[in-house]
């Protein structure tokens, strides 16, 4: 008897568990080697890498203002660019500048916000 109760006890619990999975993280961390990291200013090679996608887009809006600009070193430099448009369209991109100083384009624009970094 006291077996039966223990194997519906465990099983119980393991339904119970399997149930809940753990969330997602909410947000993009930034205290690792290799992640993202929000830049105060927005560099030359940022406001390039900026350029290269407005050359490529189909819209006769001109840049308003660049709003937020995040790097990441990887054999070369990403470059994550939030920017609004003077007919008040935010979009959201990201550009490669390989260690030649080429850039490309490695994620359309797009309105879809960027997932937010984690507070420090």
């Amino acid at each position: 008897m006291l077996k039966t109760i223990a194997i519906i006890c465990s099983a119980a619990t393991l339904i119970a568990c399997s149930q809940n999975p753990r969330p997602a993280e909410q947000c993009m961390p930034t205290n690792m080697p290799g992640s993202y990291q929000l830049q105060e200013t927005v560099s030359p090679e940022a406001q390039q890498a900026l350029a290269t996608v407005l050359a490529q887009m189909n819209t006769s809006a001109k840049l308003d203002k660049i709003i937020e600009v995040r790097t990441q070193v990887v054999s070369g430099t990403n470059y994550a660019i939030t920017f609004q448009l003077d007919n008040g369209e935010v979009w959201h991109t990201i550009v490669w500048r390989d260690l030649k100083g080429n850039y490309k384009m490695t994620q359309p624009a797009s309105k879809t916000p960027f997932q937010p970094l984690c507070a420090k």
